[in-house]
């Protein structure tokens, strides 16, 4: 069984005087509105998760300045990662003490910043998925005395800024000539498994990956490979199993049915007359 090797923390640089790590691109201090979007193409509809993201500038006069998109790795993929890596590319790209409006016509976007960048920190941004996006966006508007404004855009309301950084997000997914750009998170600690940030809800993450390994170890017992003998029999674990006090607990429903489950098969491999019968 290959070695489980869980947590590696990142030791992040110094942020001090550090403006910009996630886009190599400088808007001018005329921009007064952003639109922003992603993109998601599920497995279903794609050979593998995609996700892109786009968007664009305007100044006051409502000319475009510049527009951008590109793709990004298909990690924890859904379209909200897309919509909040629009949202943090372009916040990099801006000068400093930028005072700007950015349209978007995803509600849920509005309302996670409202929570996590517009309101104090509070602890349960780590429950969340994208908690290392956020806390990005943070370090950015404090690093750059940013002041930013979203509004929600009809998804519908055939906008033709909009509909053209959709078009823009859309595109990204066929583009040959872009690469894909990895996200250079910028908070005061990065969980990492197997090298990949976490970037989820971290306590839930660790149970998911235990429980994975509990299950793959059920799934090597003896009791599945009828070649095996009784000295392959992991006594220690069996003995764990019987005194750990946490098999004892039940559900909401008064069982704990997987445990039983667990009891019955080590009983069943126990050296007894009947097994060796068999």
């Amino acid at each position: 069984m290959p070695n489980l090797f869980l947590f590696a923390p990142v030791r992040l640089p110094p942020m001090l005087n550090q403006v910009s790590r996630i886009s190599d691109l400088q808007l001018p201090s005329s921009v007064s509105t952003l639109y922003i979007d992603g993109s998601f193409l599920p497995p279903s509809s794609h050979p593998t998760p995609s996700m892109a993201y786009a968007w664009t500038a305007i100044n006051s006069d409502g000319f475009i300045l510049e527009s951008h998109y590109n793709t990004i790795p298909s990690l924890f993929p859904s379209a909200l990662r897309s919509e909040i890596f629009a949202l943090l590319h372009k916040l990099d790209s801006l000068p400093r003490y930028s005072k700007i409006t950015v349209a978007t016509d995803c509600a849920q976007l509005i309302s996670l910043w409202s929570t996590y960048v517009d309101a104090p920190f509070i602890s349960k941004m780590l429950k969340e998925f994208n908690h290392l996006l956020w806390f990005s966006a943070r370090a950015i508007i404090s690093q750059k005395n940013l002041e930013v404004t979203l509004i929600k855009v009809p998804a519908h309301a055939d906008d033709s800024l909009n509909n053209h950084v959709d078009d823009l997000a859309k595109a990204a997914h066929t583009d040959s000539r872009l690469s894909s750009i990895s996200p250079a998170f910028l908070a005061p600690c990065i969980l990492q498994f197997d090298s990949l940030p976490v970037d989820m809800n971290i306590r839930k993450f660790i149970g998911d990956i235990f429980d994975a390994k509990s299950l793959l170890t059920l799934a090597l017992l003896p009791r599945f490979n009828l070649n095996s003998s009784i000295s392959d029999i992991d006594w220690a674990c069996t003995k764990f199993c019987f005194n750990n006090k946490q098999l004892q607990s039940s559900h909401r429903n008064g069982r704990s049915e997987f445990c039983a489950f667990r009891i019955k098969i080590l009983l069943d491999m126990l050296p007894t007359l009947t097994t060796l019968q068999r």
